[in-house]
């Protein structure tokens, strides 16, 4: 588990989620810590080394959400914090690797219902799975109930980032997005949705879900114009 939380300036964030992991029974040594770059640390060199928000990528000439043309330092440092985690997930070796944003909130049975998201995926020919619901999206022909039985469904539509406050991948996709995520032009949310698009990778969710943003929630403030 790859957690995208910068101690020294979020450490009201990484205070919580320290005991909110311990609490739930994650086991110390499966939490990685990713910290690449503050926002205010960012050049505009540096900036524009990794982000156009010009150029027509993959052959997509428009640009996804309305912010791509004019993203914070916030909003570039987290990408680059990603592909970081991304680095290090591939580095470990790890088959599947899941990746947290720093005001991430899990259930308390999160466990269980992790073991049984990675049985559900054995059926499916997959490279992603959303853990959370986003901003109270859930799947067709989920059960209203949030404490039923744990499933899988194929994501509907094109755009199936809801967020990216928990994200499970497995490896061979890491290794695809890997050698494509840089330029990018877009938020980490709308960056990943192409690209999947452009890997025709196969995507998940899981249901109910295991995790909700904290900041979409109320329960933090946004740390992206950081």
């Amino acid at each position: 588990m790859y957690v995208m939380c910068n101690p020294e300036y979020e450490p009201v964030r990484y205070q919580f989620l320290v005991g909110h992991f311990a609490r739930i029974g994650i086991p110390s040594e499966k939490i990685h810590w990713v910290q690449k770059v503050w926002g205010h640390q960012l050049t505009s060199d540096q900036v524009f080394s990794v982000y156009d928000p010009f150029t027509p990528r993959f052959g997509i000439k428009i640009n996804l959400s309305l912010q791509s043309v004019a993203l914070s330092r916030g909003e570039i440092s987290l990408i680059l914090t990603f592909r970081e985690a991304v680095r290090q997930a591939l580095e470990a070796g790890n088959k599947e690797a899941i990746i947290f944003e720093s005001d991430v909130m899990l259930r308390n049975d999160f466990l269980a219902r992790l073991e049984a998201v990675l049985k559900g995926c054995s059926g499916f020919d997959w490279d992603y799975v959303s853990l959370g619901e986003g901003v109270s999206g859930r799947p067709p022909g989920h059960e209203p109930s949030y404490f039923g039985e744990q499933r899988i469904f194929p994501a509907p539509g094109q755009f199936v980032f809801r967020c990216c406050d928990s994200m499970l991948f497995r490896r061979s996709f890491l290794e695809k997005i890997w050698g494509t995520l840089v330029p990018f032009r877009e938020p980490l949310d709308w960056e990943m949705n192409v690209q999947m698009l452009v890997h025709r990778g196969v995507p998940l969710w899981a249901d109910p879900p295991l995790a909700e943003p904290g900041t979409a929630r109320g329960r933090f403030v946004s740390s992206l114009p950081a």
